[in-house]
């Protein structure tokens, strides 16, 4: 507890006058002011007055006093109360320091409860046993991990919550537009008092971080005992503490999300990958063989931390295996395919929160991530500019116009040419096939089914075979424009290389 925090419970209770510099020291104890003072201790609080004192402090201290004229060194901080108040202020101290005390000491018998392998149920019991309230833990998909039993849930949302195991997509939407939610995501305090519309009880809620990503929450229903001071320091720590505890006894199940989420914004920001890429080793992490990246920015600018963390377990509803991240104002998920059902869920949440969302190619290593993401904000960008919004975009639509915009001579072209060039020269390498020139060639005849036979002297029912098995090796639709493009395109790259390699 800091001397501010002492003075200002002191201030509902007496009538005091303030001088207090910018720090505020740690109290670590308290004493009266005696004659023979040669000691100063800055963590000490010191009551009564110098007048009399034949040494004064050589350096800032904490002190509360009835003088009026009084002189301390720079950084000093000091109260002046009326005289006849002083003894029950010093009684008033004594009580705040031992319930701070013991408030500490509950804390560290929480603590120790946990490492002995107590129970998330009895801890949480405990904890909501302290604090005075009933106490419910979720995790950052709103899923509700645990919650105390022994004070009844009367909150008619959070009695539902509880009972169903998870909060409904429309209770998520009341907090999101909640006024509360909003200055708690601009300010970024520990804590924040949320009161929705109907509630008869305030709700007192602290997030649970993990390398600055949301990993989940813990909410203190204010009804059985007021709201104190020590409520607002002490949920933060029990909520790590539970979090932890959860985390140990589900093997990290749920925590895996934030995991991955952690790794993925180290694969955007970090421009020495080599450390990430050992910890992804390590912890063997394993990825899918086959990924999209699916981004999604807010047509209008939006600063609200929260919109962005609401609007990403949108993503991870429609995606269940996918793993959210969110990087300078893009909101991205990492996913194993993208079918219609996806697409018709992505384009309706497109036009219902106000976003663009772009979708990157396949890829099939996660040392391409990053390159993935940037195709799929190219795809936001390039609609952009030619205005259009609130939509999904794959970047194969756009490709030719990212090809234009980003060739300087700095980035290799290879990075142009589509992956499923590459699976078929890789399978061709493997089965001595010619399923590359094959689909090459086939363009270059505008489709034409004779002529490509024709000019690769095969029979035409061979050339229908080969076009079946490379649709079924790259999974796209050949009879899609913007495949079909892209393709053209990446041929065209693709033989361009080859060639100034020679």
């Amino acid at each position: 507890m800091t001397f501010h925090e002492v003075v200002e419970m002191l201030a509902k209770k007496f009538t005091i006058e303030t001088h207090l510099s910018e720090t505020s020291p740690e109290v670590k104890d308290f004493k009266l002011v005696s004659e023979t003072e040669t000691s100063w201790d800055e963590n000490t609080i010191y009551i009564g007055n110098l007048n009399k004192i034949n040494s004064l402090p050589p350096n800032p201290i904490m002190l509360i006093c009835s003088t009026e004229k009084i002189s301390l060194p720079k950084g000093s901080n000091y109260i002046i109360v009326r005289e006849h108040e002083l003894a029950e202020i010093f009684n008033e101290v004594k009580n705040i320091i031992f319930d701070d005390l013991t408030e500490a000491n509950k804390l560290i018998e929480l603590a120790t409860m946990a490492l002995k392998g107590k129970s998330l149920p009895s801890l949480i019991n405990f904890a909501a046993s302290h604090l005075g309230n009933a106490l419910v833990l979720i995790d950052a998909s709103q899923r509700v991990l645990a919650y105390s039993t022994n004070f009844e849930i009367v909150d008619p949302l959070w009695k539902q919550n509880v009972s169903r195991g998870y909060c409904s997509y429309e209770f998520i939407q009341k907090v999101r537009a909640s006024k509360d939610m909003t200055e708690w995501s601009k300010y970024g305090s520990d804590t924040q008092i949320i009161t929705l519309a109907g509630d008869k009880q305030p709700k007192l809620v602290t997030r649970i971080t993990q390398e600055e990503h949301v990993v989940g929450a813990l909410i203190m229903i204010e009804h059985h005992t007021p709201l104190q001071s020590y409520h607002f320091k002490q949920l933060p720590i029990v909520g790590r503490i539970l979090f932890d505890v959860f985390f140990r006894e589900s093997g990290g199940g749920t925590f895996n999300r934030s995991l991955y989420s952690t790794l993925l914004f180290k694969l955007l920001d970090e421009s020495d990958l080599q450390d990430t890429y050992e910890q992804i080793n390590t912890l063997d992490i394993h990825f899918p063989a086959k990924m999209h990246i699916v981004v999604a920015r807010f047509v209008q600018n939006i600063n609200n931390r929260y919109l962005k963390y609401t609007f990403s377990l949108e993503l991870e509803r429609i995606f269940p295996k996918g793993y959210a991240v969110i990087y300078k104002g893009y909101i991205g998920i990492l996913v194993p395919n993208v079918d219609k059902n996806h697409l018709l869920e992505l384009t309706k949440l497109a036009q219902k929160e106000n976003v663009s969302i772009g979708i990157s190619w396949p890829f099939y290593n996660i040392r391409e991530f990053k390159q993935q993401f940037y195709q799929a904000v190219a795809a936001i960008k390039h609609a952009e500019k030619l205005g259009l919004t609130k939509q999904v975009f794959s970047y194969s639509d756009f490709h030719f116009f990212d090809f234009l915009n980003n060739y300087i001579g700095k980035m290799p072209l290879e990075n142009y040419c589509h992956p499923a060039l590459t699976i078929l020269k890789e399978y061709d390498n493997k089965n001595h096939t010619e399923l590359y020139l094959t689909l090459k060639t086939y363009f270059e005849c505008n489709k034409n089914l004779k002529l490509t036979s024709e000019k690769l002297f095969i029979h035409k029912n061979t050339l229908v075979y080969r076009l079946k098995r490379i649709q079924d090796l790259i999974q796209l639709d050949l009879d899609e424009l913007p495949v079909v493009l892209s393709l053209l395109l990446s041929f065209q790259i693709d033989t361009y290389v080859q060639n100034r390699l020679y």
